[in-house]
């Protein structure tokens, strides 16, 4: 009996590998994912509406009473800067990669400020880049740090009433997601994509370097 363990074993622990293996290899080897619907109807760095979840809607499991606007960006050339009006204290933005890690998420009332400005900067660039946490304007921006050069930046704003699809629909029209010119960031200014300006504090330029 003591010679059947080692053959009733192996095969439980060969299936626990291979599954681990499935879970962690699914979201680069699928084509149907997040990232492959959306490029059918959307170009990189600008930022699109979705229709309010009908039989039409590109993405599976879409919330009836949420509008969803979306960025695919690419970092490749530029940095992007996502610029956006808080409808209220419910609406989100999450950031996540081509491939569905999440890294960054933020609502309004974490956000704590109508006015909204992400910079979107890959974790690659950050030793060849520096820049402060206010733009050339004045205006405060949060520095999100990309652990890929592709992505989604996903918008969600609840419904709060059938009566108010269409001017929540238009106040996502007014979001922007478009690419800069090329700039600098100092890592001793950045946080792995998380926290909020007021808890960190602005480095000044250095010398000789633009502001945005």
């Amino acid at each position: 009996m003591r010679v059947l363990w080692p053959w009733l074993v192996a095969p439980l622990f060969c299936a626990g590998i291979i599954h681990i293996l499935a879970v962690f290899g699914v979201p680069y080897l699928a084509t149907q994912d997040a990232w492959a619907r959306l490029s059918r109807i959307s170009t990189v760095n600008r930022m699109y509406v979705l229709p309010v979840a009908g039989d039409d809607t590109p993405m599976p499991f879409m919330a009836p009473d949420i509008a969803y606007a979306f960025c695919r960006y690419d970092l490749a050339s530029n940095n992007v800067l996502v610029k956006t009006s808080m409808g209220d204290a419910t609406w989100s933005i999450a950031a996540s990669t081509r491939h569905g890690e999440n890294f960054y998420f933020i609502t309004g009332a974490e956000a704590k400020r109508r006015e909204l400005r992400l910079l979107i900067v890959p974790r690659v660039r950050l030793a060849e880049e520096v820049s402060t946490e206010r733009s050339e304007e004045g205006e405060e921006q949060i520095i999100v740090i990309a652990p890929e050069m592709t992505g989604v930046i996903v918008l969600r704003a609840p419904i709060r009433g059938p009566s108010f699809a269409a001017d929540t629909v238009n106040a996502l029209q007014g979001v922007d997601c478009s690419p800069v010119l090329e700039a600098q960031i100092d890592p001793a200014t950045l946080s792995e994509g998380v926290g909020l300006p007021e808890q960190r504090n602005p480095a000044p330029a250095a010398s000789g370097s633009r502001k945005r």
